[in-house]
């Protein structure tokens, strides 16, 4: 299997490359670790969050907390099994046996255009190819 092969099975019905999602990285979890490890190490952004009164500095700390615990991983594009069970997309594509939304003839249609930034990657590998697309997102 080449490697342009391999990277054909990171991308989503609707077009998100794993490679690019927060999930697959762990950015989201990462990210929130590192940001609640800094606050922590700041108590006086306690006392300026409760002067503000802006919003709840306890339970920001617990949802930092639970987006670096219980957001996992994602094992990657949802052909193989990840990514969201319920995915009007994903049940869409899988319905009609196609690898990709924008290869429908009805493609934009109603359920993707609730995804703006899904119909414009997708109608970028309509018009460029699939393996081109790849090869400008690897760079």
């Amino acid at each position: 299997m080449s490697g342009i092969e391999k990277e054909l099975d990171l991308i989503a019905y609707c077009g998100i490359y794993c490679r690019q999602c927060d999930y697959f990285t762990c950015k989201i979890s990462v990210t929130a670790k590192g940001l609640g490890e800094v606050v922590k190490n700041h108590s006086e952004l306690k006392l300026f969050a409760d002067a503000s009164q802006t919003f709840d500095y306890d339970n920001f700390l617990k949802g930092l907390e639970w987006l670096s615990k219980e957001v996992a991983p994602c094992i990657g594009a949802c052909k193989g099994g990840g990514g969201w069970e319920d995915c009007p997309i994903r049940k869409c594509c899988k319905k009609h046996g196609l690898k990709l939304c924008s290869e429908c003839e009805e493609f934009p249609c109603e359920t993707l255009n609730e995804y703006p930034t899904r119909v414009e990657q997708l109608s970028e590998i309509r018009k460029i190819g699939l393996e081109t697309w790849i090869k400008k997102n690897l760079m």
